[in-house]
Formats: structure tokens, C-alpha cells, sequence
């Protein structure tokens, strides 16, 4: 059964299905009473359940078991990313970094900012989207946009960078961050983030860091650092 349901009323002994889930395994997979589905909750938890009503408005499940912290990660990825002026690029960022492996994601509005608001509730369901595809328990937290002055400021995973272009002889992320950490990664826009930006972020403990030698657009900027964090903990 690689296809995952998500759901939030979750009981001791029943799960009740979103109305589009609830659509798309009674109508597109034409799921029947009786038949076992998957159900994630985001918070790391999978069901295995059966289906006991047919009821879209009102479909009810019964769990069969229980699979805590499902796909759990001991290290935690943080980015925080000036969104792209396209939001179309904002949920492409999202949805591949879930699929990669994030666990919190932040937009910052900075000096060089193309756009200064995001569409939360699209980038939710993208997320869950990305979730189920790839088959997580996880859905990241994803937090509204902030100026970039409160987010260094409030800021408190232990391995803190940023990736800008003013430096040459920045080191690789691959090789700075450390297996098993708790990282937060800044991603500037396209015309990057200023130099009083920059020098603000060093006050706060971050390392300015490369992604490599090619000028990247920001989601890749953003995909490309979530990709070698992971990598970094792949060598354990």
C-alpha cells in the first residue's frame, strides 16, 4: 500500500478522513468497506486503519495499529528563505525540500525582497501534498513571513549559516555542518542580501557559508542546502 492519507481527527480507536482524502479513496481509488489504508498525522505517527463508512461527508475508519515516530530524523533542518517573487516558486521550494527532508521552514522578508507576503494556507496543502508522496509521517512546521532583523534575532538552532554571494572563500556547507546537529540555513533573494544584512546575521553567530561554485536561483539555493544537510547525515 505505498499511498498515504492525512488526517487530524484521530481518536483512540478512529480516525475521520479530511472530505478530499475521504474523495479521493472512495471515488479515485474506489476504496470499500473493509479495505486497510495508511493514515499520517504529521506529527510522526502512522495508522494502519480499516474503512467503515462510505460516507464522504462522514468517513470513518477504525485503527488497526499504530507505528510511532515513523521515518524519525535525529537532526533538524531549519531554513529560513526570502521568498521568490513567483509564488509558483515558493511551493516548488516546498514541496521538494518535504520530499528531501525539512523540519521547519521560515520566510523572511529582507532589504532585497521581491515580495513581502506568502499564501499560507496553499503552502500548507502543498506540504501535505509533498508529505504523502513521499511517503513521510512528518509535515515540517512552516511559519509566516518576518523581517529578517527578527528572524537572526529570535533564531536558536545550534549550527546557524548563510549562504550569500559577497564571499569567495566561504566554505562548503557540506563541509562545515556536522553530523547529528541542529542547523538553520539562510537563503537570500535574487539580488542577495545586503551587506548590512550579512554583517547583522555574523553578530547573531552565523557562519556565512558556499553551496558550491554555480550561482543558484533561490528555491534551488534553498532545495540544494536541504539536500546537503541530509547528505551530511547520510555518512553516520
Amino acid at each position: 500500500m505505498n499511498q498515504f492519507f492525512y488526517a487530524t481527527q484521530i481518536y483512540d480507536e478512529k480516525i475521520i478522513l479530511p472530505k478530499d482524502e475521504a474523495l479521493h479513496a472512495l471515488k479515485v481509488l474506489r476504496k470499500k468497506n473493509g479495505d486497510q489504508i495508511r493514515v499520517v498525522d504529521g506529527k510522526g505517527n502512522l495508522y494502519d486503519a480499516y474503512i467503515d463508512s462510505e460516507d464522504i461527508q462522514d468517513c470513518c475508519l477504525s485503527i488497526k495499529s499504530k507505528c510511532k515516530d515513523y521515518g524519525y530524523q535525529s537532526y533538524y533542518i531549519h531554513i529560513g528563505i526570502v521568498p521568490p517573487k513567483s509564488h509558483d516558486r515558493v511551493e516548488l521550494f516546498v514541496e521538494k525540500v518535504v520530499e528531501i527532508g525539512v523540519q521547519e521552514i521560515s520566510f523572511i522578508n529582507a532589504e532585497h525582497s521581491e515580495r513581502n507576503n506568502i499564501k499560507l494556507n496553499r503552502i500548507h496543502k502543498c506540504a501535505v501534498s509533498a508529505m504523502k508522496q513521499s511517503l513521510k509521517a512528518y509535515l515540517p512546521q512552516i511559519n509566516d513571513i518576518v523581517s529578517m532583523t527578527d528572524f537572526i534575532k529570535s533564531c536558536g538552532n545550534s549550527e546557524k549559516y548563510i549562504a550569500h554571494l559577497n564571499e569567495d572563500e566561504n566554505d562548503l556547507l557540506m563541509q562545515s555542518a556536522t553530523i547529528g546537529s541542529d542547523y538553520c540555513i539562510l537563503i537570500g533573494p535574487e539580488g542577495d542580501f545586503s551587506l548590512t544584512e550579512i554583517n547583522e546575521s555574523l553578530q547573531f553567530g552565523f557562519e556565512p557559508v558556499s553551496l558550491g561554485a554555480n550561482r543558484l536561483r533561490t528555491e534551488t539555493a534553498g532545495i540544494a542546502s536541504c539536500h546537503i544537510l541530509n547528505l551530511v547525515n547520510e555518512k553516520q
